[in-house]
């Protein structure tokens, strides 16, 4: 059977949250409290204050993947705001809100963005104006990142944007609030001063419990041996020219097909044996603040050279859908003699629906060496 070797390639960086789940490690409440500033129509700034709750475990291990959890916001909106809207006729309010959120990783490997977006329940605009609340919930998309080294990971909470925001009258119209339409949205800025850190969680060491201790009747002896590679052999691995795609931009409404270029990968086969290779792809969904691109809409064309002297010679894969079942990029067959380097790339496009709403939509492309 032949050997495996699995490399993964991201080719664009995914908006979300790493997300966790009960069952990978006993979960606790975590929560935070920061105030905001918002430019809202109408009334221009405005304050708000947001109580942010989530059960987090405190533990983690290597090679554990942080799965979904659920998350909870109750914010609080001025008596100004509902005085504002209930002007304009609006009776309730309801949207989205993305939150902002920096994963500092443990063992110096730098930090993650992501963005985490929640649903904003229909909350009644009292009258006369008061103060009120807003509930939101959400969940953060899943099994986004490994935990590689152990250490410490912290969860720190940076921003948090209002959007898709609909004001309604009594009867359950839009309010239109200039200068937007039906709906609208609020950038809103955290207050000087305020603290960012939703949780801190302990990455520690891979392994299993060890249960109560050694039976004192039994011994174990852990035995290995190896298997060294035939003299001449090698090894089949890939490389990449980057790890960031930028496809070009759509015009909000006018849909089409937003381009690029897949990073050159590099693939060298140096076993000297009879087995050939495949290089296969698949994506994710494309997501973001203003909603999802569904994978099967991302295409390819790809393009495979041969080096000179290659034992092996390469082929391409079909120009297609690449999809979450993903698609073939390129493959050298099984011959009497196999080997060689070459070099691998894809035009990219990305079909974008009319429907698409403007904003920023990201996905992960995963390469894989066989």
């Amino acid at each position: 059977m032949r050997g495996t070797l699995c490399t993964v390639a991201t080719a664009g960086l995914v908006a979300g949250l790493v997300t966790l789940t009960p069952g990978v490690a006993t979960a606790a409440p975590v929560q935070l409290d920061q105030k905001y500033t918002c430019k809202f129509p109408i009334i221009n700034n405005d304050p708000i204050e947001i109580h942010i709750s989530s059960d987090m475990p405190a533990s983690m291990k290597v090679g554990e993947t942080v799965p979904e959890y659920d998350i909870k916001a109750v914010t609080k909106v001025s008596a100004r705001a509902a005085q504002g809207l209930g002007v304009m006729g609006a009776v309730t309010l309801e949207g989205k809100a993305t939150a902002d959120v920096v994963v500092t990783l443990p063992g110096g490997d730098g930090t993650l963005p992501i963005k985490v977006v929640n649903s904003v329940a229909k909350a009644n605009i009292p009258n006369p104006a008061a103060a009120f609340e807003v509930n939101a919930t959400g969940k953060s998309p899943g099994s986004l990142l490994t935990w590689a080294k152990p250490g410490t990971a912290t969860f720190d909470v940076k921003g948090l944007k209002l959007h898709n925001m609909i004001a309604r009258d009594s009867s359950g119209a839009a309010v239109q609030l200039p200068p937007f339409g039906d709906e609208f949205e609020a950038t809103c800025t955290l207050d000087a001063g305020q603290g960012t850190l939703l949780h801190t969680m302990d990455i520690q060491g891979g392994g299993t419990d060890p249960g109560p201790g050694p039976d004192p009747t039994t011994g174990k002896q852990n035995v290995s041996t190896k298997v060294t590679p035939k003299q001449g052999g090698g090894q089949l691995t890939m490389a990449q020219a980057g790890d960031t795609v930028a496809l070009s931009p759509v015009e909000e409404g006018a849909g089409g097909s937003s381009t690029g270029d897949l990073q050159k990968v590099t693939v060298k086969d140096a076993r000297n044996g009879a087995t050939g290779w495949s290089l296969t792809g698949k994506v994710t969904d494309f997501t973001g603040g203003a909603g999802t691109i569904a994978a099967d809409k991302l295409g390819w064309t790809p393009s495979c050279a041969t080096a000179a002297g290659s034992a092996s010679t390469c082929v391409p894969g079909t120009q297609g859908p690449v999809g979450t079942a993903g698609a073939t990029l390129a493959s050298a067959p099984d011959g009497a003699q196999t080997g060689g380097e070459f070099t691998v790339g894809a035009g990219l496009a990305l079909d974008v629906p009319k429907t698409a709403a403007a904003g920023d939509y990201a996905a992960v492309l995963t390469l894989t060496l066989t």
